[in-house]
């Protein structure tokens, strides 16, 4: 490698493994367990711990079976989306007490009625399910297209 050259990450065959998982499970955990504190309930800790523990065996599945990039992607997206709607149930649940918690804690200007919406819970689940479908249809088109 000559100096200045950019120089390139190492390749290890596991790095696609652990960016799926980090990039899955990351946001869920975090979002359950800050709710979870927010709201002073264990559902969303459980919620996360769950849908974590599904998006794993998914991902570990898929990837054994040498399944292709975009059903993989696809399937991993319509998981999170079921789980983004089982969020919206726990969350429509528990909306007051999630939202008295969400102002006591978080200063005014960070809070946004939206956050303890469960209908931005169900637009997030739509949108990840029309991302599912979409990846999963692109990765059929173009297979029948070779």
């Amino acid at each position: 490698m000559t100096p200045g050259s950019p120089r390139s990450l190492p390749s290890h065959p596991l790095l696609p493994w652990y960016a799926a998982l980090l990039a899955g499970i990351l946001p869920v955990l975090l979002l359950g367990f800050l709710y979870s504190a927010l709201a002073n309930r264990l559902d969303f800790a459980g919620w996360a711990l769950l849908l974590a523990a599904f998006y794993t065996a998914a991902l570990r599945q898929g990837m054994q079976a040498g399944w292709p990039a975009p059903r993989l992607a696809g399937a991993l997206a319509l998981l999170l989306a079921a789980g983004t709607v089982a969020f919206a149930w726990i969350e429509r649940i528990h909306q007051e007490i999630l939202d008295l918690g969400y102002r006591a804690v978080l200063p005014e200007e960070v809070y946004f009625p939206a956050a303890t919406s469960p209908r931005a819970a169900a637009a997030a689940a739509g949108a990840l399910a029309t991302a599912g479908m979409a990846i999963l249809a692109g990765g059929w088109l173009s297979r029948r297209r070779r």
